[in-house]
């Protein structure tokens, strides 16, 4: 369990950094400059964080569910 908390803790602060920069990347992009370039890679950004995010969630879930099952038959023998 406390490798679970230390990921998702590791998680949470390379994907919220993530999110942030492109957010500022972002805003930066659309409302300040006239280059494109840097709102599509703002976007790519907050996009990525969001999807690193997603799929550490999806991995831990697993993760700890298949240590339930595996928990359960240890007992059950």
């Amino acid at each position: 369990m406390k490798i679970n908390e230390k990921l998702l803790k590791g998680l949470s602060l390379v994907s919220g950094t993530l999110i942030t920069i492109g957010a500022i990347m972002f805003i930066y992009g659309y409302f300040v400059s006239a280059v494109t370039i840097v709102t599509a890679i703002g976007i790519g950004l907050a996009e990525g964080g969001t999807f690193i995010f997603i799929m550490g969630l999806f991995l831990v879930a697993v993760e700890e569910n298949i240590r339930g099952k595996n928990q359960k038959q240890n007992q059950s023998s």
